[in-house]
């Protein structure tokens, strides 16, 4: 069974990119096709979770136009973003999936599940928000340029300590651990997004919160499919009343807060989570 560190790294024509993916987990079943936060690619997912959800199905990780191993530009908007997912995944002639998104890449499912809702059969949106609307609660600016002007990989780990994780010991140790997990693959790897595709993923976060019906907030009621929403109890980017909005707007939806934890629990509580997401997709 491949792995997050064994995967081959595949390509495809869709929506006139050349878009990079890699297939891993169990040969049937319904993929987990997984969308990534702001600036990572493929190679940024912690095999903690990976692995473990592989185990039990097939899972599709991509890089988006623009971003890590795909040509093109990175869309200015998220329904852009999802264009290129839904064009990707026809091209592999893949006809129904289950739908992850996390962070920016929570943003992008919620359009690919509105915008082609037969293509998604469940969909979990892991320490995101909805588009703007009356009652968003912005994050936090300083924790957000940090992420954005990181260079070096040393300045990286160090913004996505400060920004995803909790300032105790335990929360310290958490952000190591996934550090060096991520970085357990070193062949056929990609850097995290650079300067140019940087600004314009931001530009699309823009587009995200200034008040627009084609985007997901007036629009949240359109998701029939089973939807699970989680974040951790203290998320500086995507603070809590935004997940609580999605919960509150989307019918039937499920719910988990996870304590102690801020944008990257899907790292620190990988082994609870996953549980949480096997049990949800059934």
């Amino acid at each position: 069974m491949e792995t997050q560190k064994t995967a081959k790294t595949q390509h495809v024509e869709a929506n006139g990119n050349k878009l990079a993916y890699r297939r891993l987990g169990q040969s049937s079943g319904t993929p987990l096709v997984m969308i990534q936060h702001f600036r990572g690619t493929m190679d940024h997912w912690d095999p903690a979770i990976i692995n473990q959800l592989a185990a039990q199905r097939p899972i599709v990780l991509l890089d988006n136009s623009g971003v890590g191993k795909s040509s093109g530009e990175v869309p200015t908007t998220y329904a852009g973003w999802a264009e290129n997912v839904i064009a990707l995944l026809a091209a592999l002639g893949i006809r129904q999936v289950d739908l992850l998104g996390f962070s920016m890449g929570g943003c992008v499912a919620q359009m690919v599940a509105l915008n082609a809702p037969k293509l998604v059969r469940k969909l979990i949106l892991a320490a995101t928000s909805p588009s703007v609307g009356p009652n968003t609660v912005q994050g936090e600016l300083p924790p957000f340029l940090r992420l954005a002007h990181a260079v070096t990989p040393e300045e990286n780990e160090i913004a996505m300590a400060e920004t995803y994780y909790y300032p105790t010991a335990d929360g310290k140790a958490a952000a190591k651990a996934s550090w060096e997990r991520i970085h357990e693959r070193q062949e056929d790897r990609s850097d995290i997004l650079g300067e140019e595709g940087t600004s314009r993923q931001i530009a699309s976060f823009q587009h995200w919160s200034s008040p627009n019906p084609t985007n997901s907030f007036e629009r949240l009621h359109e998701l029939k499919m089973p939807v699970f929403v989680a974040n951790g109890d203290r998320d500086l980017l995507m603070p809590v009343p935004n997940t609580w909005e999605l919960f509150q707007k989307i019918e039937g939806a499920r719910l988990a807060i996870y304590p102690a934890a801020g944008h990257g629990f899907i790292n620190q509580y990988a082994e609870t989570f996953a549980g949480h997401v096997k049990d949800f997709l059934g």
